[in-house]
């Protein structure tokens, strides 16, 4: 037993009943369980008790057993004075405290079923990557699905706490706040902290005055970028350097470092170069972005926008002076979508955090809704359960899942288990 499962219990009324018996004799009976407290302090706030038919609203704090209130050194913290009920698994003391300031114990020994432990070993001890993959198909669509939804925006949530700190960072700039983010997710993980540095050493005031000439904005990027620093032989990256070189001193512009850019470990179609090159073509765009996102666009229009290919160069090369098989580099569909979960989203949920406008809030959800989902290691994992997502949206829920709950085994926070736990009594 432990004290994470009590909590479990206690939230989620696992015992089934409402009406009890305290340590005294007490009747006791609870109406509210309160508020669950992560943070330091009594484990519910606001809970409502009625003690022998008078109604007690107040604190409940919860123990394996009644001594490990001493061991937790709560006879000294006045935190714990306003408690109206102690509930223990097993009471074996009698606390001073709880005398001196006439609270009931609660011991749920005899109340928890058997059955309920034996489901909760079963997850505590499954060796599963998802430890309730033998019973997850047992959770009916309804509540896997609200879960998910749920996932989903605390994943956003997430996210748009890392796009806060990018508008900071921007002196408050929405429009540079995009831009960064943009940047960052074209690196596509493997580079993505290095096109973030790249957005923060060349900003986007800058690099919208040439929105209409092409070779400049590749300069640009290509230049700051640090991958211009060096003598070449083909004519292409020699005109991007005599470029770089005029726009370097009238903008003050400083190159990064060429060492911060991966090229192993990723598909040549991936390497940083062809990606720069795609970026270019973004921003050479009649339109940006940001004001694109003004007007609401449906899915076929952002596809649109983000169908861009190279430079002719890189049709030939992945890198500068190295020939290779000539092929197209068009932004691929994937990447599309990745673009779309990874930066339109969670950049209107940014904007409707800030805003409050709950159309922004309810246009990012039917975009997650309407991409395509994502398939990878943790996503194939619930497809392999009969919990394959049917869209970005509950595959980014999945991600989430994977990452907050299964892989850290905590399962007592997880409403599939807390479903599980239900079913079990």
């Amino acid at each position: 037993m432990n004290e994470a499962l009590l909590h479990t219990i206690w939230k989620y009324r696992l015992l089934q009943q409402q009406e009890f018996t305290g340590t005294r004799g007490e009747a006791i009976r609870v109406v509210a369980v309160g508020e669950h407290n992560h943070n330091s302090g009594p484990d519910f706030f606001n809970a409502k008790i009625s003690i022998n038919g008078i109604l007690l609203a107040g604190n409940v704090e919860i123990h394996v057993k009644t001594s490990d209130w001493l061991r937790h050194d709560h006879q000294h913290d006045k935190a714990y004075n306003n408690l109206v009920l102690h509930v223990v698994y097993e009471h074996d003391a009698e606390l001073q405290q709880n005398q001196e300031f006439n609270v009931s114990v609660l011991e749920l020994k005899q109340l928890v079923k058997p059955s309920l432990l034996d489901a909760y070993r079963e997850l505590e001890h499954s060796r599963q990557v998802i430890p309730c993959g033998k019973s997850i198909g047992a959770v009916p669509d309804f509540h896997w699905t609200s879960w998910l939804e749920r996932l989903a925006v605390e994943r956003l949530e997430r996210k748009a706490s890392y796009m806060a700190h990018m508008f900071g960072y921007s002196g408050n700039d929405l429009e540079e706040t995009l831009y960064i983010m943009l940047c960052r997710n074209f690196g596509f993980k493997i580079n993505d902290d290095a096109f973030e540095l790249l957005a923060k050493s060349l900003p986007y005031s800058i690099l919208k005055r040439y929105a209409d000439n092409l070779l400049r904005l590749e300069a640009l990027l290509f230049g700051v970028a640090g991958l211009l620093d060096e003598p070449f032989e083909d004519a292409y990256p020699r005109l991007l350097q005599n470029e770089f070189e005029l726009l370097r001193h009238k903008h003050q512009l400083i190159p990064l470092r060429k060492e911060i850019w991966k090229f192993s470990k990723t598909r040549p179609v991936n390497f940083p170069t062809i990606r720069l090159s795609q970026l270019a073509h973004v921003f050479f765009k009649s339109q940006s972005l940001y004001h694109l996102l003004e007007l609401y666009p449906d899915m076929q229009s952002l596809q649109a926008f983000f169908q861009v290919g190279t430079h002719a160069y890189w049709e030939t090369h992945f890198k500068f002076d190295t020939s290779s098989r000539r092929a197209a580099k068009p932004l691929g569909k994937t990447a599309f979508q990745s673009l779309v979960i990874n930066t339109v989203v969670p950049f209107l949920f940014f904007s409707y955090a800030r805003s409050g406008q709950q159309a922004l809030m309810d246009y990012a959800m039917d975009l997650l809704s309407a991409s395509d989902a994502e398939a990878n290691k943790k996503t194939n994992v619930f497809a392999g359960l009969g919990k394959k997502a049917s869209n970005a949206l509950e595959s980014q829920a999945q991600t989430e899942l994977y990452d907050v709950f299964c892989s850290k085994k905590a399962c007592l926070r997880c409403h599939v288990a807390e479903f599980l736990l239900k079913a079990s009594l």
